[in-house]
């Protein structure tokens, strides 16, 4: 019996999880965002949005690095991005004026006053495995097609009728997606 001095046992401070989970999209920015800003980033959106603001040519051969900022001052910083070889440093050179004028363009301010660039190896960039491409039976265009015939517009009979196999198309390609992510497909053989 527990004396009457005693206060019950406490239970340990589980946090509890209220509301759906959320996407991983949305947990990444909240994750980074301290380690970024050390790096001089203005929230990361340098780093995640960087094709974006330069676009994908140059993108594919220079990355950002971090943001050097004068003490004190949130102008004239320097931004230090990695090249891959002494060409793309060289391209980098010429097109500096107009990476300078898009990033501060993004970054809503003149920030950037130069371009320090570094050479070494740039990120991999993942690969999409290609999905193959889907074509549909006779019985499923017919399908769609009688399925939309009493559309009176030609145009718009048309146009739901290629939605229709769009869409057909779309739920092959996912179960095919499915399919190739089942690891117990793999184990079967099948």
């Amino acid at each position: 019996m527990p004396s009457p001095t005693r206060a019950p046992p406490k239970t340990p401070d589980v946090p509890r999880r209220y509301g759906r989970p959320s996407t991983l999209g949305a947990l990444i920015p909240k994750a980074t965002a301290a380690a970024l800003d050390q790096r001089g980033f203005a929230g990361g959106a340098i780093i995640t949005r960087w094709a974006a603001i330069v676009g994908d040519d140059l993108a594919s051969y220079a990355a950002p690095l971090e943001v050097k900022f004068q003490r004190q001052r949130n102008d004239q910083a320097t931004l230090v991005l990695q090249v891959a070889s002494g060409a793309a440093a060289t391209l980098l050179q010429m097109k500096a004026p107009l990476v300078i004028e898009r990033v501060n363009a993004f970054l809503g301010y003149a920030a950037i006053s130069r371009i320090q660039a570094q050479q070494g190896p740039l990120p991999r960039k993942r690969m999409r495995e290609p999905t193959p491409q889907v074509v549909l039976s006779a019985e499923e265009e017919a399908q769609v097609t009688q399925a939309t015939q009493h559309v009176a517009s030609p145009d718009i009979r048309s146009a739901l009728t290629e939605l229709g196999f769009a869409i057909a198309r779309r739920a092959h390609e996912q179960s095919y997606a499915n399919r190739a992510k089942d690891p117990s497909r793999k184990a079967r053989g099948v």
